[in-house]
């Protein structure tokens, strides 16, 4: 049994719940799709364009999109998941923690030693 599915069973969390509190967290609200028009303004703006983000206060705002079930069931079966999945599931993962009134955990607590998955390699041009 995988380190995930182990630490999910021993805390009694189970995977829909996961699913379901992973969209409620990741859903945009107001502000992100104020920060998302901030970001389209500026990369409109011709003198703006070349100043970066953090230069003019500009955050990043939330996907939107939650993990999905199948995210979820190759976690427990300790699959290789990209770092913004892996990053999903350890808010989930926190926020079902702290309802319950557990400690916080790290992707290391919950994934062990299971490499994060290597997107494709960018093509020369």
């Amino acid at each position: 049994m995988g380190t995930f599915k182990q630490f999910l069973n021993d805390q009694q969390v189970k995977p829909e719940a996961l699913v379901r509190l992973s969209s409620q967290l990741e859903a945009r609200d107001e502000a992100d799709r104020k920060l998302a028009k901030q970001r389209s303004d500026k990369r409109r703006d011709k003198e703006n364009q070349t100043k970066p983000y953090a230069e003019l206060g500009i955050g990043k705002p939330k996907s939107g999109r939650g993990v999905s079930v199948q995210q979820v069931q190759a976690a427990l079966e300790d699959k290789p998941l990209s770092p913004k999945v892996r990053g999903k599931l350890v808010r989930a993962v926190n926020a079902v923690l702290g309802k319950k009134g557990g400690q916080q955990v790290d992707f290391k607590a919950l994934f062990g030693e299971v490499a994060a998955r290597k997107g494709a390699a960018a093509k020369a041009s």
